[in-house]
């Protein structure tokens, strides 16, 4: 119970605060211009999303979706029924790689519609990041029925193996799909942080490509690092050959991204290490004394909800969704530290006490050797990166959410297409 509710707090966030900015957005143009005003703006920001170089793009991403999605079935096909022998569940692996792929496609998404929206505002931006999610639907879709309708109408054609939980051969992949629900928030976040940057509901023009790669990166920078943004903008207009802007804007882009740690995040980062180190061998003992199975439901969410609080924290201080995004990176990192430092001592401690496998609790390990490799199954690995990896970004977006001042006069839901 108490597992499934810290899942809840982790999943919430990002649709929680998706509608609360999407009804705010459509409040603030009836307020100006009534309902009249709301469709016209409505039909210009799916002209101006879906506009060069938008739809383009599009067709690009569900080419690659569906190339990608038929050359990973076959692929996964041909080397499913060797997990067993490799000592891991590729199903359940696969499904849990599923899951991460739909959070950076959520991502994705969010800093596509955040470019866009930067050139042509939040309405814009809101339709081209959905319209993203689309084309990957759309051509994941594309590579997966045909392989679907010839394993229902043939099964005896595909790999025969046992399968966890009763599942589907092909579920990875469905899943992947079903869990493309959860991205449908980030394009209006993304968008939302992206119009933000404007002052004033000016919308500078955008020059080209570079230029718009580097007002995106540089929107989101801490405070103490606006004048640097800023800097840089100035440089890269006074550049005017091609390849020289190219080179200089990658640059700059990877010297935003990857600036310094916000003050105090290696702190933050060991009082998690602590605080998990702790956790994981209380949940050890106590599931031990009463036999309540492994420990592996704690390693999961309870890591997850204090990366949400870390990023949020940070985000909220720092106003930045990246500051926030990166504070909780390092704390995840120092948290499976603490989850191996700990799991693996406990693991051959569960052993010797004949209580089964310390994640799980099933079965018992013929040797130490096998109990200490059941803490580094990828499939467990990848499920707590998942669901790491939703409480770190969802408590940036909630924490840039409210670190942020209101805007003086909210931008345009659209802009001119150029």
């Amino acid at each position: 119970m108490l597992e499934s509710l810290l899942t809840l707090v982790m999943l919430a966030p990002a649709p929680l605060l998706a509608t609360v900015v999407l009804a705010l957005r459509l409040r603030d143009v009836v307020r100006r211009g009534g309902a009249g005003a709301l469709a016209t703006r409505t039909g210009a920001a799916w002209r101006d999303g879906a506009g060069r170089p938008v739809w383009p793009g599009l067709i690009a991403v569900a080419a690659a979706a569906g190339l990608l999605t038929a050359g990973l079935e076959r692929w996964y096909l041909a080397t499913v029924t060797d997990g067993p022998r490799q000592g891991f569940d590729v199903v359940l692996l696969a499904m849990l790689l599923g899951l991460l792929a739909a959070v950076v496609c959520a991502t994705l998404a969010g800093v596509a519609a955040a470019a866009v929206a930067r050139a042509r505002g939040f309405g814009a931006g809101t339709v081209a990041g959905l319209l993203a999610l689309v084309a990957v639907a759309a051509g994941t879709a594309s590579g997966h029925l045909p392989l679907r309708a010839t394993y229902l109408a043939e099964p005896d054609t595909f790999p025969a193996i046992v399968l966890f939980g009763g599942g589907r051969l092909l579920g990875p992949f469905e899943t992947f799909l079903a869990a493309l629900i959860w991205a449908v928030p980030w394009p209006v976040l993304g968008a939302a942080l992206g119009a933000r940057a404007e002052t004033g509901g000016r919308r500078h023009p955008v020059r080209d490509i570079w230029q718009l790669l580097v007002d995106t990166a540089v929107a989101d920078l801490p405070e103490n690092r606006s004048a640097w943004g800023a800097a840089l903008r100035a440089e890269l207009a006074a550049i005017d050959p091609p390849a020289e802007r190219r080179g200089f804007a990658l640059g700059g882009v990877w010297t935003a991204l990857r600036s310094g740690q916000s003050h105090g995040a290696w702190l933050r980062a060991a009082g998690v290490a602590i605080v998990v180190a702790g956790g994981s061998f209380a949940a050890s003992r106590w599931s031990l004394a009463h036999d309540r199975g492994g420990v592996l439901g704690f390693w999961v969410a309870g890591p997850s909800v204090l990366l949400l609080a870390v990023a949020l924290a940070t985000a909220w201080r720092h106003r930045s969704f990246g500051s926030g995004v990166r504070a909780g990176a390092l704390a995840g990192l120092a948290a499976l530290v603490a989850v191996l430092a700990v799991g693996i001592p406990e693991a051959v401690f569960w052993m010797r006490r004949q209580a089964g496998y310390l994640t799980t609790g099933d079965a018992v390990p013929p040797t130490w050797q096998a109990a200490v490799l059941d803490v580094l199954r990828p499939e467990f690995l990848a499920v707590m990166t998942v669901f790491w990896a939703v409480g770190a970004v969802g408590g940036a977006a909630l924490g840039t959410a409210l670190g942020h001042r209101p805007a003086d006069t909210p931008g345009d839901a659209t802009a001119p297409t150029r």
